[in-house]
């Protein structure tokens, strides 16, 4: 399922007009990423929770020359699906 795919559902399901999903769907996109961007995790109760993590410097290869590369330090993001999810999903 893509962005516009959501947007479309909004649209045809939920009655919204086509500009309202848009910006609900870019809306929720901006806030999201912000919080992470900012270190906060976001909980999406009976959905999951998505949290920023810090991953530590590692040593990778570089399969073509197959000689060591220094992977550095970054952020990433864990997404932690709830129970309700995991339920659902394996139903």
């Amino acid at each position: 399922m893509t962005k516009q795919d959501i947007i479309d559902h909004l649209t045809y399901k939920c009655g919204l007009h086509r500009s309202s999903a848009v910006h609900a769907v870019d809306g929720i996109i901006n806030v999201v990423s912000d919080a992470l961007a900012s270190g906060e995790a976001v909980t999406l109760r009976g959905f999951a929770t998505i949290k920023p993590v810090l991953k530590a410097e590692k040593m990778g290869r570089n399969i073509s020359t197959d000689t060591p590369v220094v992977i550095p330090a970054h952020r990433s993001v864990k997404f932690v699906p709830s129970k309700e999810l995991k339920e659902k999903l394996n139903q």
